[in-house]
């Protein structure tokens, strides 16, 4: 397995939103552009999985997901790029081994093992899971999302690299946004802030993402007490996968004006959430908004295939993968 040498993904400084009136700075940290292959958070998860790998001498990685998981996209890619073997327990029987997700997943040469909803949930308590495990004995287990405690320790490193980048006048408010679906990266964030400004969690569905499990976890990072975040949950109500025409919208505008893609799941919600917040005065006058982009722009494919020509408005690029 070759060395990996962790590089620092860079701030984009956005002109046009609705708190440019009143003086807010807002950032973009550009973590989809941190890994040519394995994209954001994903890849913050995954690096010290290739370090575990190597001193536990495994062969592989067996792991959970959905169909359209960015984690088994993120997860099989790294197999191929890194030379180990993968496999997954994928959630629901019924799902389409031939959506663009699995595609790529299976064509990278991971095994996918298709189970129903009720053995998945159980995981390790179910025979059909067990006996998946069974074939892989020298396979490191790696829960679904990646979510573990080195994975959201080696998130911590979002906030200090952004606390390295961003440049802002003493006595300026600063706050770190970030999107949710495990939670892992969004604790990792808030422990890597400190004390520094506020973190602002926008969890992408009703489930998954809750306030106690993130300061749970962030007291694992952390000697001290557990330093001040929001969450808001509102704009994820409507589950992973949904699609608002006004945020598609936004999504369109947001590309044509800054040249950067969002990701539908995570990111795309986030921003929309953001410009909410300015327009209704949240945020203090002359304050720092760094937004954390974590990738996951393979999600538009799913998209596409769910939602047909709705996503691919003005063709402006929604069906890039950059």
């Amino acid at each position: 397995m070759p060395d990996v040498t962790p590089s620092i993904s860079p701030l984009s400084l956005l002109r046009e939103h609705p708190g440019a009136a009143a003086g807010i700075a807002l950032y973009l940290k550009r973590d989809d552009l941190l890994h040519p292959r394995i994209q954001g958070n994903k890849w913050r998860k995954l690096e010290p999985v290739l370090a575990e790998l190597q001193a536990g001498g495994y062969t592989g990685v067996l792991t959970f997901g959905g169909p359209f998981s960015n984690h088994l996209h993120a997860v099989a890619a790294a197999g191929k790029a890194y030379g180990f073997r993968t496999a997954a327990v994928l959630r629901g029987l019924s799902a389409d081994l031939s959506n663009p997700t699995l595609a790529f997943a299976r064509a990278c040469g991971m095994d996918i093992w298709p189970v129903a909803k009720k053995d998945y949930d159980a995981g390790s308590g179910s025979a059909a899971v067990q006996a998946i495990e069974a074939r892989y004995p020298q396979f490191l287990r790696l829960p679904e999302g990646g979510n573990t405690l080195a994975a959201a320790r080696n998130c911590m490193r979002v906030s200090e690299e952004i606390l390295q980048q961003a440049v802002w006048q003493a006595g300026r408010p600063l706050f770190l946004a970030v999107p949710a679906g495990s939670g892992c990266t969004a604790a990792g964030v808030i422990a890597g802030l400190g004390a520094a400004g506020q973190a602002l969690v926008f969890p992408a569905a009703p489930y998954g993402v809750h306030e106690e499990a993130l300061r749970e976890t962030v007291r694992h990072l952390l000697p001290a007490p557990v330093p001040a975040f929001r969450l808001f949950p509102e704009y994820g109500q409507a589950g992973f996968a949904s699609l608002r025409p006004e945020w598609l919208d936004l999504a369109v505008d947001f590309y044509l004006h800054n040249g950067i893609l969002l990701d539908p799941i995570y990111t795309l919600k986030m921003v929309a959430g953001l410009f909410d917040l300015m327009q209704n005065g949240f945020f203090p006058a002359g304050s720092v908004v760094v937004a954390v982009h974590t990738g996951g722009l393979q999600g538009w494919a799913g998209f596409r295939q769910r939602y047909g020509p709705a996503t691919q408005t003005g063709n402006y690029g929604l069906s890039q993968n950059r």
